[in-house]
């Protein structure tokens, strides 16, 4: 519907096309496709990008930075900058995905990772990686919709939003929050509805639920049955087990969610506490101990976290998110400190969170095209879907 591409099996790496380009292009430091030999330097490069916000977080990748990509799309590549002096200035993620969009199956663009060591910030190689990125997509459709997201309060790429210097112009059109949620108090569940987790039988009940919940979601990725356990199946640490699925009194499929422990793939390490979050801080960890929680951990340790992924909730039903994030609270309370879920704020599902002490980080979603600017139909006509696992 949005141009075509050939067929390619999940999570595959397209062939190296775009050496040629990198090396021609006469702007900013040489660029290449990334190779599985630069995963060490790749996973030191994330480390030296902390993200800012009222807790900053630093992602590390380790042991293998290219394992979180590998789910991100159908396809996906790396293009990094500045390698040919023996060091990788930074990198940049394009991957593609078949999702819904306005409702139907459509290929689209999603563009991630874009990092730079601080040491060659203020140069070229933002600028670089950025046309890049639009030059690779306008290869395949220059109209796709390419489609990618700025943490809120990042100053440096919010200044990037207006398309400077002849790059993509970057239009947000929601904001995805993620909502921290500290694992405190012992909480009651659900007396309506039965919470159990998945098994191989559910797969298919899943996928039809799936069917019918994600059309209504801007950017819902499209799984069948299928390609929901191959995606499981390949992500580090995830097992159908950590599904939680929520039936009524008739034992039919409401609502599902797991709650990710990413640690074998990625690990949340906290770099800095605002002067907010300091006083947030202190007040969890004097009724975590207490009450037999999990504290939140000082600045330099990691983050004990599980993190939501594929929450395929009606939108009217507030209630059954708030049944499954009940449920995971107790079974992880006293293991981790924190639940992550996603949502937009314009979702009604948000309601569910509500009194549940969450912290909020937000994040701008952004339109663009390899052309330099979406043109399409409007995007905010529903809740945005988007996986902050994969962040």
């Amino acid at each position: 519907m949005m141009g075509s591409a050939p067929a390619r099996r999940p999570g595959a790496v397209l062939p190296a096309a775009v050496e040629t380009f990198s090396a021609a292009s006469s702007r900013g430091p040489s660029l290449r496709v990334a190779r599985p030999s630069d995963n060490q330097a790749l996973i030191d490069l994330a480390a030296a990008c902390p993200m800012a916000g009222d807790v900053g977080l630093l992602v590390d990748r380790a042991p293998d930075f290219f394992a979180m990509n590998r789910l991100e799309g159908d396809s996906w590549e790396i293009a990094v900058a500045g390698a040919d002096r023996g060091e990788i200035a930074g990198c940049v993620a394009l991957s593609r995905r078949t999702v819904y969009l306005h409702g139907r199956a459509a290929e689209t663009f999603y563009a991630g990772d874009l990092k730079v060591h601080p040491s060659r910030r203020g140069g070229e190689a933002a600028d670089a990686l950025e046309r890049w990125v639009a030059a690779r997509a306008s290869e395949e459709d220059p109209e796709r919709l390419l489609f990618l997201t700025v943490l809120k309060g990042n100053a440096s790429m919010e200044k990037r939003l207006p398309g400077p210097r002849g790059l993509p112009r970057l239009d947000p059109f929601a904001t995805i929050r993620s909502h921290a949620i500290p694992l405190l108090h012992r909480r009651r569940r659900s007396d309506d509805l039965r919470i159990s987790r998945a098994g191989p039988r559910d797969v298919e009940a899943m996928a039809e639920l799936w069917a019918r919940v994600a059309p209504e979601r801007q950017l819902a990725p499209v799984l069948d049955a299928e390609a929901l356990a191959g995606w499981i199946a390949t992500a580090p640490g995830l097992g159908l087990w950590d599904y939680l699925i929520a039936r009524d009194a008739r034992g039919r499929i409401q609502g599902f969610v797991a709650f990710w422990d990413q640690s074998s793939m990625k690990t949340l390490r906290v770099t800095r506490y605002s002067p907010r979050m300091r006083i947030v801080r202190r007040a969890i960890n004097a009724v975590a101990g207490p009450l037999g929680a999990t504290p939140v951990p000082p600045a330099g340790e990691p983050l004990r976290v599980r993190t939501a992924v594929h929450l395929c909730v009606p939108a009217s039903r507030p209630d059954v998110l708030r049944a499954l994030v009940r449920d995971a609270y107790a079974r992880c309370r006293g293991r981790e400190a924190l639940l992550l879920v996603g949502l937009d704020t314009r979702d009604p599902l948000t309601a569910g969170l509500a009194g549940l002490w969450s912290q909020p980080t937000d994040i701008l979603a952004c339109a663009t095209a390899g052309a330099g600017r979406y043109r399409g139909p409007r995007l905010d006509e529903r809740a945005l879907h988007y996986e902050i696992a994969l962040v």
